[in-house]
């Protein structure tokens, strides 16, 4: 996932304001919606490259079975990036972990996070409901982005008030 590789800075419209200028956001905390395969992946890098994590899924055995997953995926990443260097590996681990937290609420998070990134199964009413809920609680800078791979984007776009 290209766009969680670094902290990034986004320039958007402000929908607020009539100006034309733009704000200009550093995403620092990211919130992936679904702890499968593929959100505790994004998750993974996300806090690997410096960002503060929140996995939000249904319930706190998956959350479990997601962190172990992370943690094992991060040991061999570790392995092989500090091979030389065994207690870098560790520290490496403990880092990145330290750097995701979870919960079993995505309203309750999303309103401190710059990112929403969705990973949920892949069906557009769940993904619509979903997204419709937590632009409610989100703030205005959130950027909303979905891991989908077969629904067009426009049409969960649109399920919020979000002009982009």
């Amino acid at each position: 996932m290209a766009f969680v590789t670094r902290q990034f800075v986004r320039s958007m419209s402000s929908s607020s304001s009539a100006s034309a200028s733009a704000k200009k956001i550093l995403v620092k905390h990211v919130t992936v919606i679904g702890g499968g395969l593929m959100g505790a992946g994004i998750a993974q890098v996300a806090a690997a490259t410096g960002h503060t994590v929140v996995l939000v899924d249904q319930t706190e055995d998956i959350l479990e079975k997601s962190r172990k997953g992370i943690e094992e995926s991060l040991r061999k990443v570790a392995k092989k990036k500090f091979a030389e260097n065994p207690k870098g590996a560790d520290e490496f681990v403990a880092k990145t972990l330290s750097s995701i937290s979870t919960s079993t609420d995505a309203a309750s998070v999303v309103h401190s996070t710059d990112l929403v990134v969705e990973a949920i199964v892949e069906n557009l009413q769940m993904k619509n409901e979903l997204f419709k809920r937590l632009d409610k609680f989100a703030t205005e800078h959130t950027i909303f982005a979905s891991n989908t791979s077969s629904l067009q984007i426009t049409s969960l776009a649109n399920s919020t008030t979000r002009q982009d």
